[in-house]
């Protein structure tokens, strides 16, 4: 029996909140949350229009992937949003961006643990400061107003509702096909 899921879950990727914690939650199993700082991008590290604090940044590296998922990041305005409100969260609690997006994350139902990666020893440091921020209610409350997930491309966006409403039969074209 499974006792954990590995799943990426942050402010900025939240769908999981749809079907898989409440899953996890009735079967008694954690979740192991991968990117809970979105690839760096809850850290504050990057600025609206493409710019970064760091020349070392993922998004602005020459890997495909990486500048894809670094466009859907910045590419909607919730995102940005979301990043404000905790840059003003981080201020008001007198620590960073990473640790406030780390302190919600953590303590967000079924989370066992969570992953803290960083690239040097100094951001290490900072981001196991999380460990040590609680977060007060309406600190929280905001951040889940700001960043509350809406349905994607897949599986509830327009490609998954188009999955989920396909009746196949023996009269399908696309069977005949084949």
């Amino acid at each position: 029996m499974p006792i954990t899921l590995q799943q990426q879950y942050s402010l900025a990727c939240r769908e999981i909140e749809y079907e898989v914690i409440p899953a996890a939650l009735h079967n008694g199993i954690g979740l192991l949350p991968w990117s809970p700082l979105a690839g760096g991008f809850l850290s504050g590290k990057y600025a609206r229009g493409g710019g970064t604090d760091e020349t070392q940044a993922r998004y602005t590296d020459a890997n495909p992937m990486f500048q894809y998922i670094g466009e859907k990041l910045a590419g909607t305005e919730r995102n940005w949003a979301t990043l404000a409100e905790v840059r003003r969260i981080a201020d008001e609690a007198g620590a960073t961006p990473s640790q406030v997006a780390l302190s919600w994350v953590t303590n967000r139902p079924s989370v066992s643990s969570t992953i803290i990666g960083a690239r040097t020893m100094e951001q290490l440091r900072g981001n196991l400061g999380a460990t040590a921020l609680q977060l007060d209610e309406g600190a929280v409350a905001r951040l889940d107003a700001v960043s509350a997930p809406k349905p994607d491309e897949y599986p509830y966006g327009r490609f998954g509702s188009l999955q989920r409403h396909r009746y196949v039969d023996s009269s399908d074209q696309a069977l005949r096909e084949l």
